[in-house]
């Protein structure tokens, strides 16, 4: 004889909980119409330069096409991408967004308040923008991007709230015990191996360039792109935070944002945190990428064997190649990971 159910069926765990689905549409949208500005953005450019839209394409993996857009990098390409991938995917109502999406609103968040921090502290890099042809484009970019940042976060983080529904009452159903309410599902109490694997993964790749940043601010020249040959520890720090330091191009905020986010995900993996799926696939997409277009201009010209004549160029070529197989690592056993 087969007993009857009772209750709430059984939620598909890749699918947002209907309470938030209205909210992953939402947000998903709008995340991705402010990528699909950004990414109209850089057309604009290539198209106002007279640049054949062939450079652009070819300056995506090969790094030795100097072709970057005004304030932009190939981080922010990839990030660009990442927001339309997972724009579309919350869009679709999949919880795996969630994580990713938060990811980017907080990268975004701290890129415009570098801009906007830039702004109000130095008035000659006030006058520039004013002047460029991009500058008020690049203001504009940076408040909206602040706004939409700030959407997302809150957005997502209340979407990952549990919901309390109804139990069906089943009065004649002697046998199956009767509560008010479902409590919400309990967070897991050990960590999924997945879960386990890719946070190690991440945080070896994170210590890996905490270890380059470390070299790099400890030579007897501290470089910033298209600022001072030597600025210093303190003057790198600067330009992470004040775009008016150095330039607008946020060269030395990837630098030290990419460093740092992987051992804050790795931590989140390692805490067992659902979020933490997303993100650690959107972080290991962006960084896989990265390393796949530096390994490229390593090997492109035929000449890889040059960089094994010092330590410093074996270090170089081996730390790439490694994070490379540390981030598809991660990927892999994210996807094979279920929703908690």
């Amino acid at each position: 004889m087969t007993m009857p159910q009772y209750g709430t069926p059984q939620q598909d765990l890749d699918r947002a909980e209907d309470a938030a689905s209205g909210a992953y549409v939402r947000i998903g949208l709008l995340v991705g119409l402010y990528a699909v500005a950004a990414a109209g953005w850089i057309g604009y450019e290539v198209d106002s330069r007279g640049a054949d839209g062939g450079d652009f394409i070819t300056a995506l993996y090969d790094p030795r096409i100097p072709f970057i857009p005004y304030a932009q990098t190939p981080h922010d390409w990839a990030l660009i991408a990442a927001a339309l991938v997972f724009g579309g995917i919350a869009v679709a109502r999949r919880r795996v967004a969630r994580g990713a999406l938060m990811l980017l609103a907080v990268v975004l968040i701290a890129l415009s308040l570098r801009e906007l921090v830039g702004l109000a502290v130095s008035s000659d890099y006030r006058a520039v923008l004013r002047r460029s042809e991009y500058g008020q484009l690049l203001i504009g970019f940076r408040v909206l991007g602040l706004l939409v940042g700030a959407a997302t976060l809150i957005g997502m983080t209340r979407a990952g709230r549990r919901q309390v529904t109804l139990r069906s009452y089943a009065p004649y159903a002697p046998y199956a015990p009767y509560t008010p309410y479902d409590a919400p599902r309990p967070l897991p109490t050990a960590v999924r191996p997945q879960f386990a694997t890719a946070g190690g993964c991440l945080l070896l790749s994170g210590a890996i360039a905490v270890a380059w940043l470390v070299y790099r601010l400890t030579r007897a020249q501290v470089f910033l792109v298209g600022g001072s040959p030597d600025a210093g520890v303190g003057g790198f720090f600067r330009d992470v935070v004040d775009a008016s330091y150095s330039t607008s191009i946020p060269y030395s905020f990837h630098t030290a944002a990419f460093a740092l986010a992987p051992l804050l995900v790795g931590a989140v993996l390692l805490a067992g945190r659902p979020a933490g799926r997303g993100a650690g696939l959107a972080l290991a997409f962006v960084l896989l990428y990265l390393d796949g277009r530096g390994l490229y201009s390593y090997v492109a010209d035929g000449a890889i064997d040059r960089y094994f004549d010092s330590t410093l160029g074996t270090l170089v070529v081996l730390s790439t190649i490694c994070t490379a197989v540390l981030s598809l690592v991660t990927v892999a056993v994210l996807l094979s990971a279920e929703e908690a």
